[in-house]
Formats: structure tokens, C-alpha cells, sequence
């Protein structure tokens, strides 16, 4: 990025980088973590976070230098395999029973669990009193996104 090339430049074509000025990187980097005191000295002790996830590392013999971990970047940025034990285990799950909510006082009087929906379109409403139930078009998305989503994990 040709407004950072006071402050950081490229060295060579293996990802290493070199702090032209370390100071104002730290500045840009406190302005964007929300962090106005930040320094050098912080951020060389933040970028320990990036050292342990192989991200990148210290140029040792040179000042300033940094070098990017393409393979390390590349693992970090894959996303997980698909766990599909995840989805049997939360089918064999039983429904909880509702009974003993209304015991720890979360559901006002006149509101009971066999009062409310889960499924968008279908009554009752979603809040009773008050009338609320989503658009049709709601409906037949949600319903839509539900098949997909079906389709999609078996």
C-alpha cells in the first residue's frame, strides 16, 4: 500500500517486512485496537500473539524486520473440517422439558411455554398480547433457509 511506505516496507518477495517507522506503526496500530497508548514496546509484545500462531516472526540480526509464516497464514486462515459428530450428538439430544421454568420466575403470568411458536407463520402469535408475527415472505424464507440447511448437513 503505497500511504504506508513511510512507515513499513517490503524487503525481497518472501514476506519479510521492515518498520521504516516503528513508532507510527505502533500509533496506527493503537488507533485500530482502540488502544491510544500504544508504542513500540507494546507492540513488539503484542505481535507474540502472531509468533505462537505461526503467523509470522522476528527477522533475527535485523531491526525492525518481521517475516510473514505463509504456510502458519494459510493453516490460520483455513476453515475447520466439518465435525459431524456435532450434528449426531445434538440429534440424540432429548427436548428439555418446560416445566420447572416457570419455577425460576423467567415467564411473567399468562405467558406459558405452550403459548409460544418456534416455527415463524404458525400461531399462536409470537407475543401474546400484542399481535406480532412475521411477514409471510419471512416465513417462506425461514422455511427455505431450514431446507437448505437440512440439505446441506446430511
Amino acid at each position: 500500500d503505497r500511504a504506508n511506505l513511510n512507515c513499513i516496507a517490503w524487503e525481497g518477495t518472501n514476506g519479510e517486512f521492515k518498520l521504516i517507522d516503528p513508532d507510527e506503526v505502533a500509533r496506527r496500530w493503537g488507533e485500530r485496537k482502540s488502544k491510544p497508548n500504544m508504542n513500540y514496546d507494546k507492540l513488539s509484545r503484542a505481535l507474540r500473539y502472531y509468533y505462537d500462531k505461526n503467523i509470522m516472526t522476528k527477522v533475527h540480526g535485523k531491526r525492525y524486520a518481521y517475516k510473514f509464516d505463509f504456510h502458519g497464514l494459510a493453516q490460520v486462515c483455513q476453515p475447520a473440517a466439518p465435525d459431524h459428530t456435532l450434528y449426531k450428538f445434538q440429534g440424540n439430544l432429548a427436548p428439555l422439558p418446560f416445566s420447572g421454568i416457570s419455577k425460576l420466575n423467567l415467564m411473567t403470568s399468562g405467558v406459558t411455554p405452550a403459548s409460544f411458536s418456534y416455527w415463524p407463520g404458525s400461531s399462536p402469535s409470537l407475543y401474546p398480547g400484542h399481535g406480532l408475527q412475521p411477514s409471510a415472505p419471512f416465513s417462506a424464507m425461514a422455511a427455505s433457509h431450514l431446507n437448505n440447511m437440512n440439505n446441506h448437513y446430511h
